[in-house]
């Protein structure tokens, strides 16, 4: 029953990775120990895959099932952060069979982020606004995302729910970052965009960069997620 009703979403994903940008990655056709890890790690938190070290369509297919369960951008490949949700290590290096060598970014999809983010700085902020003629905190932030192929829910204390929790010290641009406002919990949501600096819809200015370390924002900071 669960090969029969996992055709499609099989099928699905393989296109995916055949679109998915290229860069530095595990893929189909990738052999080696971190292969072997990868498949050993998701086989022990449940997803079906066999352990041989070669990176196959089963490994791929349980690759993007991790990640849509941990709310990462499907893509059926595994990057340096999936490798880390997965195998709660680094990746250093990949394909080390290869005469060259290559090294992946996580701030990828930050950079991207944070570029698309910053095309609306000076926007005006309207209360439950999340279009370019006008953002509230979430609405900004959901809107940005999205441009990025990402989904987040619309408010800023269910995305508070989402993706993995970023300590202060380990923020990459591209991170949601989190603080109370105007009642108790999380009430406002922007984007960090390195250098301690952040950009969110603020009632006061519109879409800007604010500084986590000023005295209103440091003394409001929840925290962060990491969605990808």
């Amino acid at each position: 029953m669960w090969k029969n009703g996992s055709r499609i979403f099989l099928i699905t994903v393989l296109l995916m990775v055949a679109a998915f940008p290229a860069g530095a990655y595990y893929s189909i056709g990738d052999k080696g120990n971190d292969v072997m890890l990868i498949q050993q790690q998701l086989t022990r938190r449940g997803y079906r895959v066999r352990t041989n070290g070669i990176y196959t369509e089963d490994t791929a297919k349980a690759v993007a099932k991790f990640q849509a369960d941990r709310h990462i951008q499907i893509s059926g490949k595994v990057g340096d952060w999936t490798f880390y949700q997965i195998t709660g290590k680094r990746m250093k290096m990949i394909n080390e069979d290869k005469i060259s060598y290559q090294r992946f970014s996580s701030d990828d999809m930050g950079s991207r982020l944070v570029s698309i983010a910053n095309k609306y700085v000076g926007v005006p902020y309207v209360w439950g606004g999340n279009t370019p003629k006008g953002f509230d905190c979430s609405g900004f932030t959901k809107y940005v995302f999205s441009n990025a192929g990402i989904n987040l829910p619309r408010m800023a204390d269910q995305q508070y729910m989402v993706g993995a929790p970023v300590s202060r010290s380990d923020l990459i641009p591209g991170d949601l970052v989190f603080f109370t406002t105007y009642c108790p919990g999380v009430s406002h949501s922007g984007i960090y965009v390195g250098n301690d600096k952040f950009i969110s819809a603020t009632s006061s200015g519109g879409i800007r960069v604010d500084s986590m370390s000023s005295g209103y924002w440091s003394s409001r900071y929840v925290g962060a997620k990491r969605v990808r």
